[in-house]
């Protein structure tokens, strides 16, 4: 390890995060890597609780450890741009602000960095937590195979790693914004989705290892599961216009299910035949519901928590699948051009 050289940059772009900044901060000032090794970027997005107050409380604790900026926007592409700009790390790492991180976390970054040094990326899995009721059917739900399909960072439990099309919480080579560009602040989420399909389209791979394991806190109520699903569609489906290639097949599933509800829906009046084929469907689609719903009750061991598990798999393909189509409908996704990744990648050029 180059004494010099500073491995990490590691960014927390964060909004509202009073509950669970303090501990995530702790967290990351205390990892057993040489604190001389990594720097600490903390991008506030304009909140409007205690968030900058406790962040500073803890710049006051240990100084000259956290830099601070403030992101005036208060989206996820310009906070993950300033941060960027103003560091100096050879690998770049960001973590929501909602979020529990081991005190090994950059020591494990950096063994498998070690092993897998000609990835563009590389991260780790996963685990879901939720509070209280609805979190936990929340978390449950995000966590299981029907709930986002195949997204291995999210489902694998056991020991794996290999090659992926995407990480979470990556470590990313610092070459490649200059080579793909910054990210896209036209897209106010889903910024990473774009990011790394234009990582792809240039050659870059993404490696998975279980090795490395964070905790994710989730939505803790319906209202706000619910508008989280709604937003994660339409800027899915905004930014799939602006970079070819987003889309995986599981990005699609929700809307294709949602069309074919409408279509079989109106259908079912004009042929009998067609309304045998919907309840069919219904019925296989709502007996799949029902097995993850089961598991739920095993885990918890309470029968109660059989329907709202059902409901909350139920509305996250039926919102998400809402919000694709709202999205392809929206203003938004005829303002994010083809082109952008040129014009970006002269940008990153000069800030780099």
């Amino acid at each position: 390890m180059d004494s010099k050289q500073i491995v990490f940059s590691f960014l927390l772009v964060i909004r509202n995060e009073e509950k669970y900044i303090n501990d995530l901060l702790l967290r990351v000032l205390n990892q057993d890597f040489p604190e001389e090794k990594y720097e600490i970027i903390v991008i506030n997005g304009d909140s409007t609780d205690s968030t900058e107050q406790v962040v500073r409380k803890i710049m006051d604790e240990h100084p000259n450890r956290i830099s601070y900026y403030e992101n005036p926007k208060g989206i996820l592409p310009t906070g993950w741009n300033i941060g960027i700009t103003n560091s100096s790390g050879k690998y770049i790492i960001r973590v929501d602000g909602h979020t529990q991180i081991p005190t090994d976390f950059l020591t494990k970054y950096y063994d498998l960095i070690q092993r897998k040094p000609e990835m563009a990326c590389v991260g780790g899995v996963i685990k879901t937590k939720g509070v209280g009721f609805w979190g936990e059917i929340i978390a449950h739900v995000y966590s299981h195979p029907f709930g986002v399909g195949n997204s291995l960072f999210r489902i694998t439990k056991d020991k794996w790693e290999g090659e992926v099309d995407t990480v979470p919480y990556g470590a990313y080579k610092r070459e490649i914004f200059k080579e793909v560009g910054l990210f896209n602040e036209r897209l106010n989420r889903s910024e990473d989705l774009d990011m790394h399909a234009r990582i792809r389209k240039a050659g870059g791979k993404f490696f998975l290892s279980s090795s490395i394991v964070s905790t994710y806190f989730s939505r803790s109520t319906l209202k706000a599961f619910t508008k989280k699903a709604l937003a994660d569609g339409k800027w899915t489906m905004i930014a799939s216009s602006g970079t070819k290639g987003l889309f995986r097949f599981r990005h699609l599933v929700p809307i294709i299910v949602f069309m074919m509800g409408i279509m079989f829906t109106l259908g079912s009046f004009f042929s009998p035949l067609i309304l045998k084929s919907f309840i069919l469907l219904l019925a296989i689609y709502f007996t799949l519901i029902g097995i993850g719903s089961v598991s739920m009750v095993k885990k918890r061991k309470n029968i109660a928590y059989f329907f709202p598990t059902f409901l909350v798999f139920f509305l996250l393909h039926f919102i998400r699948g809402y919000g694709l189509l709202s999205g392809l409908t929206s203003k938004q996704y005829w303002k994010v051009k083809i082109g952008y990744e040129k014009r970006q990648k002269a940008t990153s050029n000069n800030v780099l």
